[in-house]
């Protein structure tokens, strides 16, 4: 017992002084062109790569009814042809040159991903300037991805009831505010989306003002940054979008979400209204997650599942974003289980932290998981480019990400309990249950 947690914890001090000691706030160059596009760099000529990472201001966050899952459609357009790259020819040259490629939509921002070997740098620099300002949303290409999203949408959401009940009870507990919605968009929208609407928001919103070009590995800043202003500097600049102002207002009760069809087990979420990620409490809740949910040593996993045996599984977590959003727990029940016990004994667990706080053993080992996870995501050039972008729009600055581990230390376990409370109590509580058809929970 005592070497298996001596040794990860040597490891995990040994991965952070390395880092520590090679990737450094002092590192990064920061660059703003005219037209208002900032540039951070990374320069480690460790391996022959190189990281390029685009990062735009706009997710679901942005979208407004009539509009859902317009953000997550313009990622597909991007791969979809320019007036000088035709459709499939990003994804060609990409590889034709060693590289490759992926993109991501979240609630708060869109980023595009590119690996690709230090020779293929000027191509991959034209390739994305130019798809920032020129994409041409071909008639038919643009009805043809539209199909592919609609699909999306069947599959990932309209057919997984666990997909399904948590759209329910994030729409039934968000009332006001855009995360309303998930990035896929309602499916009204999709098929009806108008493709001027769609040219204007991605003029709006695709606008070098509005984005965030990170890159990282084996490039020379200097001429990388010649580069970026021979392909860049002519893109205009657009009048900023409009703030997203709508605040959620409290929640003034327990609301609860039904869902009855054909399945082969239930399923059961419970969701409680939870700062944003630049809030102080953030950090306390995102420590509690880990034993409370995370791993089959949490506690919610050995009451539900060792113990009861009413579930199979259980995870969730606090959601990292720009605005005030969920903390979520996710149960998938045995097909028999009794829904009510299970909400039961999450509230009995929930009160017992409240009452109890966690204990000394539970906050390192949380703290530890939250610091393995951090150094392991910054072992790549591709996991730094990613963190230095995301903390800069999601936090305000790339700045915060040498200072996040430092951030967590801070807080205190006996402030746990008072940070709980003011969350999980039954006014913040949406609960989310699905029946399989003719069930009788």
């Amino acid at each position: 017992m005592i070497k298996k947690f001596v040794l990860p914890m040597i490891g995990l001090f040994l991965m952070s002084t390395v880092m520590q000691a090679s990737f450094k706030k002092e590192d990064i160059q920061v660059h703003q062109l005219d037209n208002g596009l900032k540039i951070i760099f990374y320069e480690d000529h460790t391996i022959p790569s190189i990281s390029y990472y685009t990062f735009f201001r706009v997710g679901s966050r942005n979208e407004r009814p009539g509009l859902t899952g317009i953000s997550h459609f313009i990622e597909h357009m991007m791969f979809n042809g320019t007036q000088k790259f035709g459709p499939g020819e990003f994804d060609r040259l990409m590889e034709f040159y060693g590289g490759s490629n992926n993109a991501y939509t979240s609630d708060d921002l869109t980023a595009y991903t590119d690996w690709f070997p230090p020779q293929a740098l000027e191509k991959m620099v034209e390739l994305e300037a130019d798809r920032m300002q020129s994409l041409i949303f071909d008639p038919e290409v643009f009805e043809s991805e539209r199909g592919v999203v609609a699909s999306e949408r069947r599959m990932g959401v309209e057919n997984n009831n666990e997909a399904l009940l948590y759209e329910n009870v994030r729409a039934t507990a968000i009332m006001a505010h855009p995360y309303h919605w998930d990035v896929i968009g309602w499916m009204s929208d999709i098929l009806s989306w108008r493709r001027e609407e769609v040219i204007q928001y991605y003029r709006t919103y695709y606008a070098p003002n509005n984005a965030v070009v990170v890159v990282a590995g084996d490039f020379d800043p200097g001429k990388t940054l010649e580069l970026i202003k021979k392909y860049y500097s002519d893109i205009p600049s657009q009048t900023p979008p409009s703030p997203v102002s709508t605040i959620e207002p409290p929640q003034m009760g327990r609301k609860e979400v039904v869902i009855k069809k054909q399945a082969q087990s239930p399923s059961f979420q419970v969701v409680y209204h939870a700062p944003n990620c630049r809030a102080a409490d953030f950090l306390a809740l995102s420590i509690l997650e880990k034993p409370l949910i995370q791993g089959e040593s949490s506690r919610l996993y050995r009451r539900l599942v060792r113990q009861e045996q009413l579930a199979i599984s259980v995870f969730g977590g606090i959601s990292e974003t720009i605005d005030p959003q969920l903390f979520f727990i996710s149960v998938q029940p045995r097909p028999e289980a009794d829904l009510t016990k299970i909400e039961k004994i999450i509230d009995e667990e929930l009160n017992r932290v409240v009452e109890q706080g966690i204990t000394d053993q539970e906050y390192q080992k949380a703290l530890n998981i939250i610091r393995s996870n951090f150094y392991s995501s910054l072992q790549t050039n591709s996991g730094k480019a990613n963190q230095l972008g995301s903390n800069e729009l999601l936090y305000g600055s790339y700045e915060n990400l040498f200072t996040m581990v430092e951030q967590y230390s801070q807080v205190k376990r006996e402030d746990i309990p008072g940070i709980a409370k003011k969350y999980f109590n039954e006014l913040n509580k949406t609960v989310g249950k699905l029946i399989p058809q003719g069930g009788n929970q």
